[in-house]
């Protein structure tokens, strides 16, 4: 007799083997989306670095045109250009400071780190020293400190050179676009040679470098206004007290200190000397000094001088001085 077998029990791996397959498409998930936010950290830190090294550049075109022009620039012109310089050169040591999330940059961060430091000395020490060799032609000094100065720059030159080529290797996601070209250093050629012709440029007679201190006064009017008559003499309307504005600016390239300005009227009597304090000018900057409530006699003849007494070296002596003579009207 033959008994009838039981059919074998089909083993079921479904249940088992979806939750693996789901749970293993979870992890792929997570690693490509991890992958994804590294490749856009590391495209964020290179559009940051581009933009950088775009204001550098443009920087640095600036600065090689007015040391081009070293004979002939004015001083506010050499300065614009360095501190604009400057302000690029922190923001980019501000970037590299908080640096690349991946590892694939950190390379490349801490070669555009040392370029912006070399960068950054080079700009300094360049400025102070041009500033210095204008403003006393008998330091010899600055020739060996500029030389060293253009030494960082070439430096920094050098590392942005090595910088775009690290940025070409293999595990750098491809930027948006390429770096610009950075050149600090104006000129090739021996560094201490560099520095004497700089030098000798910024003490140009025609060049606008060295600190030139001055103010001068520019202008007087009265109060009630004056008016010029047919025989160029002026005249104030009928009055007893007069007020007065003396105009002063700053035609000079430094800020000026605080100085004196006198006024002095003289006529029909003792002659009357008031002194007022002319406040700091900046370069291009004016002032007006009032002088007020003065006895005048009508029908008199006077004459009224505003004259700047200078403290500082003024290069230009004979705008500090204006007058004018004037008579009181008796109607």
């Amino acid at each position: 007799m033959i008994l009838d077998q039981p059919k074998p029990r089909r083993r079921s791996f479904g249940r088992f083997l979806w939750p693996a397959i789901i749970t293993a498409a979870a992890v792929v998930a997570v690693v490509v989306t991890s992958a994804g936010d590294d490749t856009r950290a590391e495209l964020a830190y290179l559009d940051a670095m581009h933009e950088n090294a775009s204001d550098l550049s443009t920087g640095a075109d600036a600065l090689r045109v007015v040391i081009s022009r070293l004979s002939r620039v004015e001083r506010s012109e050499l300065v614009t250009a360095t501190d604009s310089l400057r302000e690029s050169l922190e923001t980019g040591l501000e970037l590299v400071e908080t640096g690349p999330v991946s590892e694939n940059l950190v390379a490349a961060n801490a070669v555009y780190r040392r370029a912006l430091e070399a960068w950054t000395v080079g700009v300094s020490g360049f400025t102070s020293g041009i500033l210095a060799a204008a403003d006393d032609p008998t330091d010899i000094v600055v020739t060996d400190n500029i030389a060293n100065a253009l030494a960082e720059l070439r430096a920094g030159d050098r590392l942005y050179t090595d910088l775009v080529r690290e940025l070409e290797a293999e595990e750098v996601p491809d930027p948006v676009a390429s770096l610009p070209e950075v050149l600090m250093l104006p000129a090739e050629g021996e560094l201490f040679t560099l520095s004497q012709a700089y030098v000798e440029a910024s003490r140009s007679p025609n060049s606008g470098i060295a600190l030139r201190p001055g103010l001068q006064v520019s202008s007087i009017t009265s109060d009630p206004l004056w008016n010029v008559d047919p025989s160029d003499q002026a005249v104030v309307p009928a009055t007893e007290l007069l007020n007065f504005s003396v105009v002063v600016g700053n035609a000079g390239n430094v800020a000026s200190e605080p100085e004196p300005i006198e006024l002095t009227l003289s006529g029909e009597s003792d002659p009357v000397v008031l002194s007022e304090m002319v406040p700091v000018l900046e370069p291009g900057e004016q002032t007006a000094v009032q002088f007020l409530e003065i006895p005048v006699i009508p029908g008199a003849l006077y004459e009224v001088a505003a004259s700047l007494i200078a403290i500082t070296n003024d290069v230009d002596l004979e705008d500090n001085v204006v007058s004018v003579l004037f008579e009181v009207n008796d109607e």
